[in-house]
């Protein structure tokens, strides 16, 4: 049987998809019995902008379809950690909220300093040069897409 052969663009991208995995997996297993990792992802994301996003651009934000979205927005609203409003000005837009327990349990799940131990790993510099290239490759992908990168920042 004949080995395949992986081009040195092809083992980046695989190393960067292993890392995220890996992350992921350390988070859920220290911070999962709070918040699965979606979860997490949506309130962390929805306290960013404290009460100013849709569940259209929470979509947006988190690569997820509109309707994954609004599933993950009723186990919230379930478990009291988001709220739904509608827009003053635009009566036919919802925007979301975090609540008091939403927040204390973000709170919980950011204060594990899971994230920060893994960090600690790359020097200031190390950091500086990954967020560089982590943000052209981003930049790149939502060109592909026909994205607006600006869009798609956290505040």
């Amino acid at each position: 049987m004949k080995k395949l052969k992986i081009n040195e663009d092809y083992r980046l991208w695989l190393l960067l998809n292993k890392t995220r995995s890996a992350i992921f997996k350390l988070r859920h297993k220290k911070v999962g019995q709070y918040l699965p990792p979606n979860q997490a992802a949506a309130l962390v994301t929805i306290w960013a902008f404290d009460g100013r996003i849709t569940p259209v651009e929470l979509s947006r934000q988190l690569f997820l379809e509109p309707h994954s979205v609004s599933e993950l927005i009723v186990r919230m609203e379930k478990k009291g950690l988001v709220t739904k409003a509608r827009d003053k000005n635009r009566g036919n837009v919802v925007r979301l909220s975090i609540t008091t327990r939403g927040r204390e349990l973000c709170r919980k799940v950011m204060g594990e300093d899971l994230i920060h131990g893994i960090m600690d790993s790359l020097t200031g510099e190390q950091q500086e040069q990954l967020r560089l290239c982590l943000m052209a490759l981003f930049t790149a992908s939502l060109e592909e897409l026909g994205m607006e990168s600006e869009d798609l920042l956290l505040p």
